[in-house]
């Protein structure tokens, strides 16, 4: 069941961002688009924790990803905050950067590991 949880998420979490990323800035609709793709992104990281399929009791590479995500998460919010008090771009910069970069190791980065031999998807899409 948390592997359906996360891949579901996951997968939702993918065409969301770009959505996100194509749309204009700062809006109503950015904003709370950006909190859903944010709560997502979080229970992905969440639920990363609970699956252990390869390795039973025992954590994998791509495991290294939920902090770093969880991280990034807060950096970006902390950093949008920080430049709505203080109209400082580098602020604004860093927000755009690492949402960027949490899609890019979350989403796609992960995703593509899932692809590899002995993992759900790779199994479900190669046979």
């Amino acid at each position: 069941m948390v592997i359906i949880i996360h891949a579901t998420l996951a997968i939702l979490a993918v065409p969301l961002g770009l959505f996100i990323f194509s749309t204009q800035k700062g809006t109503g609709q950015h904003k709370f688009l950006g909190k859903i793709w944010i709560t997502c992104l979080a229970m992905v990281s969440v639920t990363a924790i609970f699956i252990q399929e390869i390795t039973p009791g025992e954590y994998s590479f791509i495991h290294l990803l939920i902090p770093v995500t969880l991280i990034t998460l807060v950096v970006s919010i902390w950093s949008i905050r920080r430049f709505k008090q203080t109209k400082i771009q580098k602020y604004r910069k860093l927000h755009m950067i690492s949402m960027i970069n949490v899609y890019i190791g979350a989403l796609v980065i992960a995703g593509l590991f899932t692809l590899t031999p002995g993992r759900i998807f790779h199994q479900l899409i190669f046979g």
